[in-house]
């Protein structure tokens, strides 16, 4: 099993073995390691939802939403490393602030007065290191710029909010936003203390799931091949 860039590579030498032994059997080796493949793939998604969080600052529930989207995703790939090969990639864009550990929660209210409160924006991006300080940033126009909570619409139509800043150019009257995004999940899958973990639970989901298959449609063909 080999881990590189965003990809977890599936154990082609124990499948190639298979497939090997079930020359003979084509539609029967395409639907087991169809299944296996995709049992692989489905160990990516729920294990990166579970071992992201013990590292970054951001919830499960997170990872899983993001995963649910459209921009991010894992899929299935093959012939990433020559003919015959399969991997699983998790590919997307980086995730905005928000979806980490973070304060404020909402804008804060108003003063008496009218004016705006000022507030300092903290997230926890690395668990190791805590709740730590968003912006300044610097402008274009050579000004720190702070980061507020920029009002925002969920996909369902509900409220959220975005941390953004303005970057120091004008689009009319008013400066251009940008929205603060950090880290994407590929990048956090790679991560020393992620990727080992899922590539050792997807080498155990293959190997059960592939005796499983075999057992399933040649008898008791997977635990004699694979368990002995």
């Amino acid at each position: 099993m080999a881990k590189a860039s965003n990809f977890i590579y599936a154990n082609t030498e124990l499948l190639d073995r298979i497939a090997d032994l079930l020359q003979g059997y084509p539609k029967e080796a395409a639907r087991v390691m169809n299944r296996v493949l995709l049992r692989a793939a489905d160990t990516v998604r729920i294990e990166t939802g579970r071992q992201i969080p013990k590292v970054y600052g951001v919830p499960q529930k997170e990872i899983k939403s993001a995963l649910d989207s459209k921009q991010r995703k894992v899929i299935l790939v093959t012939g990433m490393e020559g003919e015959g090969s399969v991997s699983v990639a998790v590919v997307g864009r980086p995730l905005t602030l928000p979806r980490f550990r973070h304060t404020p929660l909402t804008p804060p209210k108003s003063t008496k007065s009218g004016h705006r409160r000022v507030f300092r924006v903290k997230a926890m991006i690395s668990r190791e290191s805590g709740m730590k300080s968003v912006g300044p940033v610097h402008g274009l126009d050579g000004k720190n710029k702070p980061v507020f909570l920029m009002p925002s619409k969920r996909s369902d139509g509900s409220d959220s909010y975005l941390f953004a800043y303005r970057v120091g150019t004008r689009k009319g009257k008013k400066e251009k936003l940008k929205v603060i995004r950090t880290l994407s999940i590929p990048q956090m899958v790679v991560n020393e203390r992620v990727g080992p973990v899922i590539v050792e639970k997807v080498n155990k989901t293959i190997f059960t799931r592939l005796t499983h298959e075999l057992d399933m449609s040649f008898g008791n063909l997977g635990t004699n091949i694979l368990g002995g």
